[in-house]
């Protein structure tokens, strides 16, 4: 009877040893994909970060595009008109744009 107790018991630790052994190949194989998952992850975070500093940079070159365009614009409405004949000059200076 003792015999067949210890054969049960060894069976039984057999079997989680192998069930354990299994679960160990399942996990690492779940470590690796997910590992695997993390790496791609990362990569594609630096692609992000690089496109975002090029976004920066190209807005940047914008800003300066339109800022430099609006003072050109500035700058050529401010300098004198040609002289236009006296009958056909304005009465009143021109009011600047956004003036009530």
């Amino acid at each position: 009877m003792r015999l067949a107790q210890a054969e049960s018991a060894l069976e039984a630790a057999a079997q989680e040893r192998a069930e354990t052994a299994q679960l160990t190949r399942l996990l690492e194989d779940e470590l690796g994909r997910a590992a695997a998952v993390r790496h791609s992850l990362v990569e594609y975070n630096a692609q992000l970060v690089t496109r975002q500093r090029e976004m920066t940079a190209l807005q940047e070159e914008l800003e300066d595009v339109w800022y430099q365009a609006a003072l050109s614009r500035a700058r050529r409405r401010s300098q004198p008109q040609p002289t236009q004949e006296p009958s056909q000059a304005p009465a009143a200076p021109p009011m600047p744009a956004g003036s009530p």
